[in-house]
């Protein structure tokens, strides 16, 4: 997933500092590269203007508010207290957890444990694979070793390092203890505190209450429709007797974030669902839209002069839409099963 900026503008009203204030913490920051305090171009921010104008990753700015709230009398907590919307414990971690939230899509439960790829946990580190080997191998020889198959361990197609939510907490603590930079020692131990928790509960609970999400829009869909196959005009009865399916007009892996949406969804018989995938597309795999059941219709269904019409105005309501990048999705459209 590509790095989120924060624009400089939005980050002073954030901490309700000055244009001015945040000119001179980026001058101290840029002007004594050796002290405890670091900010890395290309990491913590970048640069968006000639004048030197910057915006900041969630590292970053984690960095200028964990200065602010150390150097300044007004506790950073208070600050933002209402912006945040959550307990002042939660606010000081904000970052690192939307951090975690957007580097966790290879979260997957196996074993009892919740585990994530190396990919990932560098990531949320802030840190690069070498240096992650090198924790991973000085926490092996501490008195709460990295364990192989309960903190770390290898599987999947490509055999790809994985490390459980309890390994994660372990590097955290060596990383805290060996980085010489505050704000890094500070993040790491802040990502080994929020990781187990916000993973395991939070976002867990949030892929399980879409899967409810999806089910809910598919049960509204048929009682929309009045539990009639749409294309064929048919309905189960004593003598013919078949089974419903919801189908996703926009393919539900491609474009997730539209799997809960009752606009996006249709009744039809299971036969035809099969028939559009299998025949129509050339498997399940293939990532249909609405364009894709459109022509479906018109070719295998022409006398069905409703539908089209109809499908014309989903096509409306639901909008120009772009599928996600399958390679790396969110981990929020995990499919339940991942994490049962």
């Amino acid at each position: 997933m590509a790095e989120i900026y924060i624009p400089s503008k939005e980050l002073i009203e954030m901490l309700k500092i000055s244009s001015q204030d945040l000119i001179d913490l980026e001058k101290f920051f840029d002007s004594i590269p050796d002290d405890e305090w670091e900010l890395e171009e290309g990491k913590d921010y970048r640069i968006v203007s000639k004048s030197g104008l910057r915006e900041y990753t969630f590292t970053g700015a984690y960095t200028i508010a964990r200065y602010v709230e150390t150097h300044r009398k007004q506790s950073f907590f208070d600050v933002l207290k209402e912006w945040f919307l959550h307990t002042k414990r939660n606010i000081r971690r904000a970052f690192v957890r939307k951090k975690i939230l957007d580097n966790c899509s290879s979260l997957v439960k196996r074993n009892n444990r919740f585990f994530l790829s190396k990919a990932d946990v560098i990531a949320i580190f802030g840190t690069n694979a070498s240096y992650l080997s090198k924790m991973a191998e000085a926490a092996k020889r501490t008195d709460t070793s990295l364990i192989e198959g309960e903190d770390y361990e290898s599987f999947g197609d490509k055999n790809e390092l994985y490390y459980s939510l309890p390994g994660v907490m372990k590097l955290a603590k060596q990383f805290s203890t060996t980085l010489t930079r505050k704000n890094r020692r500070e993040w790491c131990d802040d990502v080994g505190k929020e990781a187990p928790p916000y993973v395991a509960n939070t976002i867990v609970n949030l892929i399980l209450d879409r899967e409810k999400a999806i089910q809910k829009a598919k049960d509204q869909a048929k009682k929309r429709d009045k539990k009639i196959c749409q294309v064929t005009g048919k309905k189960p009865d004593k003598i013919h007797n078949f089974n419903l399916a919801a189908h996703h007009l926009y393919a539900s892996h491609a474009y997730p974030h539209l799997a809960d949406v009752e606009n996006n969804l249709i009744t039809i018989s299971c036969e035809v669902h099969d028939q559009f995938h299998q025949h129509f597309m050339g498997g399940t795999h293939q990532p249909c839209t609405i364009d894709d059941f459109i022509d479906f219709v018109h070719q295998y269904y022409p006398t069905n002069s409703k539908l089209p019409a109809w499908l014309a105005k989903q096509k409306v309501v639901l909008g120009q839409q772009q599928p996600i990048d399958e390679r790396k999705p969110h981990v929020l459209y995990l499919p339940a099963s991942r994490v049962l």
